[in-house]
């Protein structure tokens, strides 16, 4: 190609045409420069796929935590429900608004510690290292909103704040007016299994009251018993409301992965 380009102007110029050489000359000079754009645009075309598919695959990787996470969230509001209905009755015995304690399950009015484990990964790596992969500015502030208000605050509530640790408080009057039932067995937490959890359900011998006057008549345990049940309706409002919040937000990813393909 460049031979023949040579000889057209080695034509020209041997033909003394001066003025049909410059017209070639500046013809040859545009053929250069819009080539030259062409591949700049192909090249900008490629970037910019690789980044759109990049964005796929993070939001898809948050997606996927999220979800993931709401298992253990689901798993724990589930308990924390059950918990509080036991609490509850249990309180209400003791204040002498209920005069039967058989439908009581005592294991689960004192309950077990529920703790929570969520994936930040994605999103952490968003944070350090690219955080403007997602270009819809409103998508990424309410991923952002999402992990930096929700799943901080429900990290901090179920592992960090011994204001929310119900086991904790309650153990002690439970220690001294309860007794273990030797002949029998009661479940504390059965996992659903799989790769996603601790396989593993959890049993423990049934507890029942032994000393229900001493208990009636300790107002320092029913005073406990009403804050862990205050404390446990708020955690189970606030874990209802980070499922509310996934909802939301997967729709707005979905819809953005929509919109990307």
């Amino acid at each position: 190609m460049n031979n023949f380009f040579r000889r057209i102007r080695q034509s020209l110029l041997a033909e003394n045409k001066f003025s049909k050489y410059l017209l070639y000359a500046i013809g040859e000079i545009l053929l250069v420069v819009i080539g030259i754009l062409i591949a700049l645009q192909v090249n900008n075309w490629n970037e910019e796929r690789k980044l759109v598919e990049s964005e796929i695959t993070l939001l898809h990787n948050i997606r996927e935590d999220i979800l993931l996470d709401t298992l253990d969230i689901s798993f724990n509001l589930q308990y924390h429900r059950k918990f509080h209905s036991e609490e509850e009755k249990l309180l209400e015995y003791l204040l002498g608004n209920r005069t039967s304690i058989t439908d009581i399950n005592m294991t689960d009015a004192l309950g077990i510690t529920l703790w929570t484990a969520l994936h930040r990964s994605t999103f952490e790596n968003l944070q350090n290292n690219e955080v403007g992969l997602i270009q819809n500015n409103s998508l990424r502030k309410n991923i952002a909103r999402f992990y930096d208000f929700y799943y901080n605050a429900l990290s901090k509530m179920h592992n960090e704040f011994k204001s929310f640790d119900l086991y904790e408080k309650k153990l002690p009057f439970f220690k001294a007016y309860f007794t273990v039932m030797p002949d029998s067995t009661d479940y504390v937490l059965k996992f659903p299994g799989g790769e996603d959890y601790y396989d593993h359900d959890l049993y423990k011998k049934a507890i029942q009251l032994q000393d229900p006057e001493g208990a009636r008549m300790d107002n320092e345990f029913i005073f406990i018993l009403n804050e862990c049940s205050l404390f446990r309706k708020a955690m189970i409002d606030f874990n209802q409301s980070v499922l509310n919040e996934v909802r939301g937000l997967i729709t707005e990813i979905d819809n953005e992965l929509k919109n990307l393909k």
